[in-house]
Formats: structure tokens, sequence, C-alpha cells
């Protein structure tokens, strides 16, 4: 218990520094991020302008303020109902999304804009030498993956807009190994990694 308390106390203590995600904070059971700047930023039409794919990057991690402007920008919630920042058809939101980091992977809590602790293990290698990585897994029992693949691509584009706007690199990769990360993950019967979406600082970044 006591370890427990003083691992919450440090990651209340690195997210109010908006220090970067480490090693450190990912010991706690979950993670609050820090409420999301919604207002503000780049006209959305330099965004379009500047909207590019790239697969290179700095090894430096993003700070937790960028991480949850990403996330919330991402399917996050925009409305007291309930509904988020991506179209959802029927709103069936049977999109997760799920952070791979290198000491283990989150998943993303919108209703609460919180990173649970899913797994300690690094599944980064599973798709390549990447800082970070978005894993999108589809609720299959819920929808079918034509509708899912629809969903997934409005969140990976709001992805890419919100890199755009904000100096970092992305890339949307279409043929993950959906069979080693479904087991690795141990997601239930049916649901399924369907894409994943690299994102970090561009490596002139240090």
């Amino acid at each position: 218990m006591k370890k427990l308390v003083l691992a919450i106390m440090l990651v209340f203590a690195l997210m109010t520094a908006n220090t970067t995600i480490s090693k450190c904070e990912v010991v706690a059971p979950d993670i609050k991020l820090p409420d999301a700047n919604m207002s503000g930023g780049t006209p959305i039409m330099d965004a379009f302008k500047n909207r590019k794919t790239s697969d290179k990057f700095s090894k430096v991690p993003l700070n937790l303020q960028t991480l949850s402007d990403l996330l919330w920008a991402a399917d996050g919630q925009n409305r007291p109902d309930g509904k988020r920042t991506a179209p959802s058809a029927l709103n069936a939101q049977v999109i997760s999304i799920y952070v791979a980091f290198p000491e283990g992977v989150y998943k993303y809590e919108p209703s609460s804009h919180t990173l649970n602790v899913f797994s300690k293990e690094d599944l980064r290698p599973i798709l390549g030498k990447y800082p970070m990585v978005l894993l999108y897994v589809a609720d299959l029992s819920k929808q079918s993956k034509y509708l899912a693949s629809v969903d997934c691509g409005f969140i990976g584009q709001n992805v890419y807009l919100f890199s755009a706007a904000n100096n970092l690199n992305t890339a949307f990769l279409y043929g993950v190994n959906s069979i080693a990360l479904d087991a690795k993950l141990g997601l239930k019967l049916g649901q399924e990694v369907i894409f994943a979406q690299v994102v970090g600082y561009p490596p002139n970044v240090k």
C-alpha cells in the first residue's frame, strides 16, 4: 500500500510538471491526464495544408500535455452526452485506443480522460522501431469490420490534423500483425487490432 501511494504521488508530481511519459510514470495503475486544450491553436486550413505522413521520429517522448491533447483530439468526449470528436456509425463507438510505450500498454478511457495500465509488455517491436504507437482495437461483436474501419479512419485523420497543427510526425499503419497483437493483448472474442498509428516529434527535436 505504501508503495502504491508513493507511486500515485510521483505521477501527480510529474503531471503537474508537464513532463514526459517515462518508466517512472507507468509504475502507477493508471494516469489521469491533464485537461486537454480545447481552444485556440492552428487554423484548420493551415492544418490541412501541413498534413503529411512521415515515419521519421525523434527519440524524445511526448510530454504529458501534448499526449492529453492528442488523445482528446483523436477520440475524446466533446459533449455532455458522451459523443466524441470522431464520428461513429450509429454512435456505436466500437474503437478503443491502446497506447504502446516502451514500458507497456495503456488503454485510453474517453469518459474519464484517463490512461489505464493494460500490459507491462513492450509491444512496439511487433510493429517496428517506433517511440509510441496508437493501437486501434475494434469490437466487431457490435459492428461490422467495414463500418469499424470507417470509424477508425476518422480517428486516424483527427490524429493527422492534430499532428500537422502541432509539429508532430505521424504515419497510419495498415498492415498490422493483428494475430500477434490480439494474442499479446489477450483480447476478448470479437475484438481485434485493425490498424495502428505512430505519432512522435520529428527527428530534429532533441
